[in-house]
């Protein structure tokens, strides 16, 4: 009788863990598609929410991305061959929730040209600074600044190789 109760018990826990909202962005971390070359260790934080992100690089008073308990979200900075760039990479629940937050997020961050439906896109800024985001299931590659367009190309391409792909249902 004890031992049922135990494998019940385990058998609970284990039902309580899988059904958890957000678990499902558990199989891929943000963290695990940084790319290593050039990354400046002492510059990487794990983002909770839009606050979080502002401390270290300021986008928006509003919740611009989703940044909530459901993500997972990391912000590195990377040595270039003409300067720094920076890199925010987040994990969605879902690939429909990390589209929607790619179109919002383009809409106010990058010009008219930005079309949503594109996977992805790089652009010069007004500070003369470089971007791009790249959209990839239920993951957002975001260099927010680079020196260079090659610099933004590279990094954001690295980073999006290393996303996994996506399972088949």
């Amino acid at each position: 009788m004890k031992r049922s109760i135990g494998r019940l018990a385990i058998l609970a826990a284990l039902a309580l863990l899988i059904g958890r909202p957000g678990s499902a962005a558990v199989s891929v971390r943000a963290r695990d598609i940084l790319p290593g070359q050039g990354l400046i260790a002492s510059s990487l934080a794990a983002l909770r929410d839009q606050a979080a992100l502002n401390a270290h690089y300021y986008l928006a008073d509003e919740t611009l991305l989703g940044l909530g308990r459901k993500t997972d979200a990391v912000l590195a900075r990377y040595r270039t061959g003409t300067g720094e760039s920076l890199l925010l990479v987040i994990v969605y629940p879902t690939a429909e929730e990390a589209n929607r937050f790619y179109g919002r997020f383009g809409r106010d961050f990058f010009s008219d040209r930005f079309d949503p439906k594109s996977p992805g896109v790089v652009e010069k800024l007004e500070t003369g600074d470089w971007a791009g985001a790249a959209l990839k299931g239920r993951v957002l590659v975001v260099v927010l600044e680079s020196p260079d367009r090659e610099a933004c190309d590279s990094l954001l391409r690295r980073a999006e190789e290393k996303v996994p792909a996506a399972k088949a249902p």
